[in-house]
């Protein structure tokens, strides 16, 4: 696809951009899945202030995340989720991770999108299948807050930076992640269509965390805090859950916060589509 004359083409953490200025003096990055949706990513048809205000939806979760419609362009409109990142900022974790895990930090924009990004890629040739939310771009817009209203730490904000310093970030600026929408109910969601209670739900819940923890796993990658409402489910045209030929439902993962490596265990997984 043709680069307006006005962008350039950057690699950052191993993922490639097409990154511009916005009209508000903002900036802009859109990965391979965002170009075929460029002019619906520009934030004037999605961010701009009346629009966002009215039309966003807050989703479930601990961060600022909205469900919001970006504006019609030809006829099409294009369901986002878009969260504020929190890099720099503390994690809110139960002491006991916590303590198990004291060098818990919230990833950058740049850090998140690449590590989404791998998890796409090990798919190909591995056991199972973790479906994610497709990382269409990172929008910076131009206001800069005061330091006491982004929660960040300068320090480590400067010890992201050093660790990955082709993702410039700035202390005072906000940034935003942009993904497509996925259709589906999450774990909680659908234990209560399914009108579970007591024991059946607290195990059909816990099945489910451990499907995603474990084929993460597999795959050299964790959550530190994945719940049942980070994993996304849908239903065939019967109402029944939709599986895997191996019965385990099919689900995507929606939360990349604390999305992180670790070494690979090996071991099977359920891996039909």
């Amino acid at each position: 696809m043709r680069v307006p004359v006005e962008a350039k083409l950057v690699s950052i953490m191993g993922v490639d951009y097409e990154v511009s200025n916005t009209e508000d003096g903002g900036d802009l990055y859109l990965t391979s899945f965002g170009l075929s949706f460029r002019n619906h990513l520009l934030p004037e048809n999605w961010y701009e202030p009346q629009w966002f205000v009215q039309h966003r939806i807050p989703l479930e979760g601990t961060s600022a995340i909205y469900k919001v419609p970006t504006k019609r362009l030809d006829g099409v409109m294009l369901d986002l989720v878009v969260r504020f990142n929190r890099v720099g900022q503390e994690v809110p974790l139960p002491a006991s991770i916590r303590n198990e895990n004291p060098q818990a930090e919230f990833n950058s924009p740049f850090e998140e999108f690449a590590l989404v990004m791998e998890l796409r890629q090990s798919r190909a040739g591995g056991p199972g299948r973790v479906f994610t939310k497709r990382p269409l771009a990172i929008y910076a817009p131009s206001r800069r807050l005061q330091e006491w209203q982004t929660g960040r730490l300068e320090s480590k904000i400067a010890a992201k930076q050093a660790k990955h310093p082709q993702g410039i970030l700035e202390l005072c600026r906000e940034y935003i992640v942009v993904y497509g929408w996925i259709n589906g109910l999450n774990a909680v969601q659908v234990a209560r269509s399914f009108l579970m209670t007591g024991n059946a739900a607290e195990t059909f819940l816990k099945e489910a965390t451990l499907l995603a923890s474990g084929d993460l796993q597999r795959r050299g990658f964790r959550v530190l805090d994945i719940k049942p409402e980070h994993v996304i489910m849908r239903t065939n045209q019967t109402g029944p859950l939709l599986r895997r030929r191996g019965g385990n439902p099919v689900y995507a993962l929606v939360d990349y916060e604390l999305l992180e490596r670790v070494e690979s265990r090996g071991g099977n997984s359920d891996s039909g589509t």
